[in-house]
């Protein structure tokens, strides 16, 4: 692995907690609307 890639894995692993983060505090009916919204641009499938 080189730098570059060491980089965008921190960049990334720092973005999924700060997501994680940010859907723990969602009410369910936000979360609904996530995921439906998520559903229908192809980031979910079921």
């Amino acid at each position: 692995m080189n730098r570059f890639d060491l980089c965008n894995e921190r960049r990334r692993d720092e973005l999924v907690r700060t997501i994680e983060h940010s859907i723990e505090e969602l009410a369910l009916d936000e979360l609904e609307a996530l995921y439906y919204d998520m559903i229908s641009k192809g980031y979910i499938q079921t």
